[in-house]
């Protein structure tokens, strides 16, 4: 009987900071050398996905992967890997120690590779990436025939083409409170949409409410909620979010340059209406202020993925000073937008 060939999937990723400098690790188990940072994509996982999780696991960066540049095989285990360039995005070098001994930019050329990298196959895959000029397009899909679905394509360089703006984060870090600033320090004559409130009793958070940019309201969600929807403790009104939210960015798409939605989140995820009308929104060339959760979601994540959108990790460190470079990219794009 025919057995079907097992194989291992790796990942790792190119990213380069402001000097051209390359971030490379050195691991517990392959001391000896400078590499990537990378690892073992997990079952069903999107080699994209995989790359950015592993690299922000290792390394504390978030990225976005550009395109492919090499594809290698190691015959003696069975795996194969798969090497990206990407871009950095947010974070600071905060290393995972478990597992890596130590992470930093380095400035690596042909000259003095063999200096850093001493395994000869991580030295080809490396030089690979640094002088690669075209990345190999990446594609995810979903085929379930007759519906074929494209998840995801990393076809190059997408600088000049990010115009989803969506901060991220820790629960309680800020994200809404940055996302009132911007909309402040922007003009609220320009922004439409709406973002999400905590409903409060004394220090106890009960409940949330969905506020649009004029400052109407309606309560989404509460711990004493007869809802049988429930996200943890709090019982969650789809019915009453999606009839608010979606004809608030209805309004914001006639009348408003610059989209506000926050959150993306898995409560918000709930309604298939408002699912559709973010994809929508977040693929059609607009320009977009929003947040999401941390935790992977997988309609939130195609979202993350996807070529317009910019991730920014808000964090202790970042979230005083951050604002003010937010808004200048905003800014910028707003100039360059035909709107």
């Amino acid at each position: 009987m025919y057995e079907q060939s097992k194989h291992l999937i790796a990942v790792s990723a190119l990213v380069k900071n402001d000097n051209g400098h390359i971030l490379m690790v050195r691991t517990h188990l392959r001391s000896d050398t400078w590499e990537m940072p990378g690892g073992f994509v997990d079952a069903g996982e999107p080699l994209d996905i995989a790359v950015c999780r592993e690299f922000l696991e290792e390394t504390g960066i978030v990225i976005r992967p550009l395109g492919i540049s090499g594809v290698y095989y190691n015959e003696r285990i069975h795996v194969l890997s798969v090497v990206f360039k990407a871009e950095y995005i947010s974070g600071e070098i905060t290393i995972q120690p478990e597992e890596i001994l130590e992470a930093k930019y380095l400035n690596l050329d042909e000259t003095n590779m063999e200096e850093y990298i001493k395994r000869p196959h991580i030295k080809s895959r490396t030089l690979d990436a640094i002088n690669a000029v075209n990345s190999i397009p990446y594609e995810t899909w979903n085929l379930n025939p007759p519906n074929y679905k494209l998840l995801t394509r990393l076809d190059g360089d997408h600088k000049n083409s990010k115009n989803v703006f969506l901060l991220t984060g820790k629960p309680r870090m800020g994200k809404t409170t940055m996302i009132k600033k911007l909309i402040n320090d922007i003009g609220t004559d320009i922004c439409g949409g709406f973002y999400t409130e905590e409903i409060t009793n004394s220090d106890d958070r009960i409940g949330f409410r969905c506020v649009s940019v004029n400052g109407e309201s309606v309560e989404i969600a509460n711990v004493e909620s007869p809802s049988k929807t429930r996200i943890g403790r709090y019982g969650i009104d789809i019915e009453k979010f999606e009839n608010y939210a979606i004809k608030i960015l209805q309004d914001a798409l006639c009348s408003k340059k610059i989209i506000v939605i926050d959150e993306i989140g898995f409560m918000q995820m709930l309604s298939t209406s408002f699912q559709k009308m973010v994809h929508e929104i977040v693929s059609d060339n607009l320009i977009v202020l929003g947040t999401v959760p941390l935790d992977s979601h997988p309609e939130i994540d195609k979202i993350k993925y996807s070529k317009e959108v910019q991730m920014i990790s808000l964090n202790e460190f970042n979230r005083d000073v951050i604002s003010e470079f937010l808004v200048k990219d905003i800014l910028k794009v707003l100039d360059s937008s035909p709107l």
